[in-house]
């Protein structure tokens, strides 16, 4: 093994980034100030006091900056850097299911490399990741909550863009965010702050407590710093790109996309069910009027569309087939946020509490430690369950058209229809329905709360010239998730039953098809007997104890002192998610009717096997920083040059082991000119979800793109695109003991020009670039339910069919619906299998750039502007086989050319990966006075859900915010002494996010354009 770590370490000598010393471009400081900058450890170099940290790719965010973006939150705050790339966990992203992360959580993912690839410390130590899995193409993730992170008070947000595996550990792909909270801090600061979000109910307040005391005559201090959030929820009706699913009316001045059905995200289940009768062995006629298909299939309808067969009460009326929710009944489609019934963002309460305290023993001798306390709660609403299989409805139902003539108390049944065929006998006939949501339950309302805890103990000090830090670190991270379900065997008794308490599913929903409620409901008590409240808790734990050692002159070469840093670090990691008994296999249900089993004893919820699992992680480092050439040994245009060299070995108790290497250099061509660049090897194990050899099943909708050419062979639609053959479908995807990790591979190289030659009078100036790239090879993915359905497509057209799509046997009214296609008849899709694989290798590549500007005058105060911008020149995957053959077949005409791909190949500037990112932030002072600006921009992106008739796919817009602040401090002595007002608005230009397919692109933009905010404090 130290053979390995050895090799790895020699492969790896490759020069790379270390800029030296901050003091290029720093002002002057006080001799108290120096010395307290020496003393910080920045994020990307274990060696305390050494030069190499301010060489290296590192962003940093003072407390002004972070002032100047207006955050609130963890996610408003990482939102505003620009290399954050799409915040895929957050509260729009499938909220309706209980498999999602939900409530107070936002994910960190620097580079759009993916959740997990970014490692994220606070105050230098890793932190716990969120309990709660989201599965991104079915595979499950797990990262850090960025609300779990305090915002208020900080002293710096650093940033480290560039892999930092032997730094840190594997985690570190795409590179570490560090939050350094203020510590050693003497006096009290309470603040109090309102926003609000114009146009919207969203509304918010939050206070903060920042505290502080010396005590034992100045050698120890402990601090709180405490921050409390109410947020009200965000309705759907408060923005036109929420408050409907339909969004085709917001297209219809784009000719090329008019005919899209792409933008109609309403479901086809609804409250109108489809029905078939059990065993008629033929069409179901009411005299001479035929009531189902030869399948004897039939639906619920309004009496008002053409279609009817026999009429019903309030409104309704029995049809024969499924409900034509492509044409007549298209507004019959599922409009979810109509009425407000569910929310766009859930109502939170948030507190987040954090003690830090030291305590100097001796002059070389300190103890530390850190408190830290995480709490939510979040209210939400999302829709209910639906009929994933078909449900049985026994003949003893009392709204059962076709159920017994006589009940067993001797009744006649009232809603038996009349003069029905011979073949629905006076015993009746069981049937079963589908497409159906049990909307008259009501909006679900979804609870969550979170919890965070942070122990941690330590003892840092100096002996023989070595700095010495050692700590124990205990976290723990709980999520509680409660939202209404379904009891099926609950439900089956109440379809069961032959009194006005049974389920009704015949009853229809609002006739003008209004979402969000259901206008004809069954009775109380049989809504009461069929819900319950399901619970899924999810636990991660952290246990970490570390030893590191640093000392910046381990001895002196000829150009100066080599530093060194080395520690030994234990992490033991637990997850557990405990799934309810009634989905998680030990609840069983058995339709009645149907006969039809499922581990799930919870409609509408797919079973998850609850799962637990635990690592053990021994790891060592080394660093070096070696000088070779000093500013004494006068080479012409060699004016410096350092070296950093790294190297870390991880041991896994449940993977083996890892050793990756770092190297970097820092070369001063000249006094303020400076080229820097860094080679690092990174490595990411997949999570346990992944590799167990057992399979879980999820809800999807998915098109069926055969059905679709048949519509339109058969003229029943006008375009590809127009086809709206939406299916609910259960998807399977089974883990893989034999997924491989994945590794990385990255590099940078720069330039860091500090102009000596502009006078001190125009202040101090920093312009950096950076040119780097991330390879990844055998990222752990799935080929995805479309392409699936795709694949299958393409095989029917050629005779043959996808051993993956199971669909059911084709019945009368599947063969009807092919006639005259010249195309096979196929029967409805009903799953689709799926496999964790290691796919093909992915590359991310760009460059960052960056400009500091400080200026301190006499007369008018101080000005600082910091921009950073982030260009992605590429993000690409190489195209697995499977899916290659997809585009070779579109691109020879044997699919039509409108089918939606997905195009790993070329992944930059869609759908959340723009092109361009950059933020700017621009701070005044003077005396009492102080004035905060930022700008974030991102460039435009392709939607390829919606496609132009010719396959051009939607551009969504480029969007610049700005936001603004104005802050005054008291300083005359009395009652407003050191009293600080401040008044600002988040894009303050009004501005909304641009539209997309779903309304807006959630994981990168806000659904709310200007905030408004008043903030006072008081210092004490």
């Amino acid at each position: 093994m130290q053979t390995k770590f050895r090799n790895s370490l020699i492969q790896g000598v490759a020069f790379a980034a270390l800029l030296s010393t901050a003091a290029y471009a720093q002002p002057a400081t006080s001799g108290e100030d120096a010395v307290k900058v020496e003393e910080i450890v920045v994020v990307g170099s274990q060696i305390k006091g050494a030069k190499t940290t301010a060489s290296l790719p590192v962003t940093v965010m003072d407390n002004s900056q972070i002032i100047a973006t207006g955050a609130v939150s963890g996610d408003d705050l990482f939102r505003s850097i620009p290399i954050m790339g799409d915040v895929f966990i957050n509260p729009s992203n499938a909220a309706q299911t209980s498999n999602s992360t939900r409530g107070d959580v936002n994910s960190i993912n620097l580079r759009s490399l993916g959740v997990g690839n970014t490692l994220v410390l606070l105050n230098g130590r890793r932190l716990v990741s969120h309990p709660t899995s989201q599965s991104s193409g079915t595979v499950p993730l797990l990262g850090y909550n960025a609300n779990a992170i305090p915002t208020a008070n900080l002293e710096r947000l650093e940033i480290l863009r560039d892999g930092a595996a032997a730094i840190y550990g594997a985690d570190a792909v795409a590179g570490v965010v560090n939050t350094v909270l203020q510590s050693d801090f003497d006096g009290l600061t309470v603040d109090a702050q309102y926003g609000w979000a114009e146009g919207t109910h969203r509304k918010e307040y939050s206070s903060n407590i920042y505290g502080g005391k010396n005590f034992a005559d100045g050698r120890g201090n402990i601090s709180i710093n405490a921050n409390f959030t109410e947020r009200t929820a965000q309705r759907p009706s408060d923005r036109p790109y929420t408050a409907n699913q339909d969004l085709r009316p917001l297209f219809a001045g784009f000719t090329a996309f008019a005919g899209s059905a792409a933008p109609d995200n309403r479901g086809n289940q609804n409250s109108f069910a489809n029905f078939t009768v059990v065993g008629a062995g033929g069409i179901v006629r009411q005299g001479t009027t035929a009531l189902t298909t030869a399948a004897g299939a039939g639906h619920i309808q309004p009496n008002n569309i053409v279609g009817c067969g026999a009429q019903l009460s309030n409104g309704l009326c029995l049809g024969s087939g499924n409900l034509a929710t492509a044409s007549t009944a298209n507004f019959l489609r599922y409009n979810a946020p109509q009425n407000d019934a569910i929310t766009v963002a859930p109502k939170i309460s948030r507190q987040n509490v954090f003690f830090n305290g030291h305590f100097d023993i001796s002059e070389t001798l300190t103890a530390y430690g850190e408190l830290g306390y995480y709490h939510a709660q979040s209210e939400a609403l999302t829709t209910q369950g639906t009929s994933l299989v078909a449900i049985g409805v026994p003949a003893s139902n009392y709204f059962n058209p076709f159920g017994i003539a006589v009940f067993a108390n001797g009744q006649v049944n009232p809603n038996r229809l009349a003069n029905l065929s011979t073949n629905v006998p006076a015993t009746g006939r069981a049937v079963t329905f589908t497409n159906y949501r049990f909307n008259d339950l009501g909006p679900n309302k979804v609870e969550v709360e979170n919890y965070q805890t942070r122990f941690l103990a330590g003892l840092k000090g100096e002996k023989s010239g070595f700095n010495w830090d050692s700590a124990i670190l205990y976290s723990k991270a709980d999520a509680k998730d409660e939202s209404d379900g379904i009891d099926s065997k609950q439900l089956a008794a109440q379809l069961a039953l032959s009194t006005p308490d049974a389920y009704n599913p015949f009853n229809g929903g609002c006739l003008d098809g209004e979402g969000g409620r259901d206008c004809t409901p069954s009775s109380k008590a049989a809504l009461d007997a069929i819900r319950f409240r399901l619970k899924r808790h999810s636990t991660t734990t952290l246990t970490l104890a570390d030893f590191k050692v640093s000392k910046p002159d381990l001895l002196t070469i000829w150009a100066g002192d080599v530093g060194v840093a080395a520690g030994v670090e234990f992490r033991h990691e637990t997850q557990q998610d405990r799934r309810d008994p009634q989905v998680d296999g030990r609840t069983p249900f058995t339709d009645p009717v149907t006969g039809l089993t499922s581990n799930s004893n919870v409609t509408g919820v797919n079973d998850t096997p609850s799962t637990k699992g635990s690592r053990d992680v021994g790891s060592a480092f080394i660093e070096f920083a070696l000088p070779l050439v000093s500013p004494e040994m006068n080479i012409p245009l060699v004016r410096r040059i350092d070296v950093q060299l790294a190297g870390r070995m991880e041991e896994y108790s449940d993977f083996g082991s890892v050793a990756k290497p770092k190297v970097a250099f820092a070369w001063d061509v000249v006094d303020g000119l400076r080229v820097r660049g860094s080679w690092q090897q990174g490595f990411r194990a997949p999570n346990l979800e992944t590799t167990n050899p057992f399979s879980y099943a999820r809800t999807n909708t998915v098109t069926d793109y055969y059905r679709c050419e048949a519509d339109l062979k058969a003229g029943r639609i006008a375009t590809f695109g127009a086809c709206s053959r939406g299916v609910g479908i259960r998807f399977t995807t089974a883990g893989n003991p034999k997924l491989k990790a994945e590794e990385s591979e990255s590099y940078s190289v720069g330039l860091v020009l500090q102009p000596t030659f502009i006078p001190e009078r125009f202040g101090r100036f920093t312009f950096t670039a950076d040119r780097w790239q991330i390879e990844q090879e055998g990222i752990v993915g799935t080929l995805g339910s479309r392409n699936i359905a795709v694949q299958d497509y393409l095989a029917r057209l050629s005779g043959a069919s996808n051993e993956n799509v199971i669909r059911a046997a084709p019945t009368v009214d599947d063969v009807a619906f092919f006639a005259g296609t010249g195309l096979a008849p196929v029967g409805q899709i009903l799953e689709i299998r799926d496999q964790f694989k290691n796919l093909q290798p992915q590359t991310v590549s760009g460059v960052d750039l960056g400009l500091d500007w400080n200026l301190r005058t006499k007369s008018y105060g101080r000005f600082s502007v910091n921009i950073d911008a982030s260009y992605m020149d590429k993000f690409s995957q190489e195209l697995a086989p499977p899916i290659q053959a997809l585009f070779d077949a579109r691109a020879a005409g044997k699919i039509n050319p409108a089918t939606p791909l997905s195009d790993p190949s070329d992944l930059l500037r869609k759908n959340g990966k723009p092109e361009w990112k950059g933020s700017s932030t621009m701070t005044w002072r003077d005396g009492p006075y102080q004035i905060g600006a930022s700008v974030l921009y991102t460039s435009s992106m392709q939607d390829t859900d919606l496609l132009a008739v010719d396959g051009t796919p939607w551009r969504v817009k480029s969007l610049t915010t700005a936001n603004l602040y104005a802050q005054y401090r008291f300083q005359s002595e009395g009652l407003l002494s050191e009293t600080r007002l401040r008044l600002g608005a988040r894009n303050i230009f009004d501005k909304d996010p641009p539209l997309s397919s779903s309304g807006y692109i959630g994981s990168i933009y806000n659904p709310y354009a200007r905030y408004w905010y008043l903030n006072v404090s008081k210092s004490f």
